[in-house]
């Protein structure tokens, strides 16, 4: 009985990520399941980036950027967060102010060498708790020190009541890393280009 039940997880730990490599959508698929703003725009023949996120049990998480949609990574040490204007074979194009004509200009940023990615994920619930979290904490601590303050006659705070605080704050983190997660490009974390069809 436990080797069946063994041996049924790992078949399907097995057929998940081979399902999800044969992701390639056509474009009214994406249109359906990308839930961007620029999903109208999208159209056959289009290059956009995939970002193949693989977990430790064997999960597997795509993460699609298109032209005109915002992307945020970090290249050659530096941050960038602008709009893709076009995305290439080997490169990313974005549209930035050159600092010494102050006019606009297309520049490659290659695959290649990009750092890391930064996504933001909004998940019901879990989102919101990264700035309710700390809101309902300072609420609670100056609470309590106007309830302690107004017992003593001066003001006070209980050393015990920091605990409360503290666990929303550790959950508003966790909440804050859930919902907006950072992925070093490695063998785990693929970036490649894609194309609709």
């Amino acid at each position: 009985m436990i080797h069946r039940l063994l041996s049924t997880v790992f078949l399907l730990f097995l057929v998940q990520p081979l399902q999800a490599q044969s992701d390639t959508l056509s474009v009214d698929s994406l249109m359906i399941r990308q839930k961007s703003p620029y999903a109208a725009m999208i159209i056959p023949g289009q290059k956009y980036l995939a970002l193949d996120v693989m977990g430790r049990l064997g999960s597997f998480r795509r993460h699609r950027f298109f032209p005109n949609e915002e992307i945020k990574f970090r290249y050659n040490g530096r941050k960038y967060r602008e709009k893709i204007y076009q995305v290439t074979d080997s490169s990313l194009v974005l549209i930035l102010e050159d600092p010494n004509t102050f006019l606009d200009e297309a520049v490659h940023f290659r695959i290649d060498r990009i750092e890391k990615i930064y996504v933001n994920r909004q998940i019901p619930f879990i989102s919101q708790g990264t700035y309710l979290f700390p809101i309902a904490g300072t609420l609670f601590f100056v609470a309590d020190v106007v309830n302690v303050s107004r017992r003593e006659k001066q003001l006070t705070a209980d050393t015990r009541a920091l605990k409360a605080p503290a666990v929303l704050y550790a959950l508003s983190f966790v909440c804050y890393k859930l919902s907006f997660p950072r992925y070093r490009i490695n063998e785990s974390h693929r970036l490649k280009v894609l194309e609709t069809y």
